[in-house]
């Protein structure tokens, strides 16, 4: 796959089309990405004894084929290419020849999004209470647990 974590990326199809994001994940095996606050989902978590409940939103993946890369010079999506140039391989936009952002740069970036995507409002109720929290449970795991 030639997107990596990191890529700004546009929506090419779905009911996100023409929004634009920075990939948080690549799921390889499965050809999936998660994108920077597109694709919400709503979840609905049950309170426990020793939890509240709690309504959370989080990215959900979209399929690699659905999403395109941004040229970092035009601005406009488009796909990536390889080249090689002073002994080492470099990804390019097609539509400029334009070098993608890669390495720490591109780290930076993730970190940057991953700051503001981890401030998801997350409420918990208690009793009519509403509390914001900034943590954001795993979502790896869809069973309910019995104590």
């Amino acid at each position: 796959m030639k997107l990596h974590t990191g890529d700004l990326v546009v929506i090419i199809t779905g009911k996100d089309k023409g929004k634009t994001g920075r990939i948080l994940r690549v799921l390889l095996e499965k050809n999936r990405v998660v994108v920077a606050g597109i694709n919400m989902r709503t979840r609905h978590i049950k309170k426990t004894a020793q939890s509240a409940g709690r309504v959370v939103r989080y990215e959900a993946s979209l399929h690699a084929s659905n999403v395109m890369a941004v040229d970092p010079k035009t601005k406009k999506r488009t796909r990536i290419g390889y080249r090689f140039k002073d002994g080492r391989k470099e990804r390019i936009a097609k539509r400029s020849g334009e070098e993608m952002v890669t390495g720490k740069k591109l780290r930076k970036l993730v970190e940057e999004d991953r700051n503001v995507t981890e401030g998801t409002e997350v409420t918990e109720g208690t009793k009519g209470k509403q509390k914001k929290s900034t943590s954001v449970p795993s979502h790896t795991s869809h069973t309910s647990q019995t104590s």
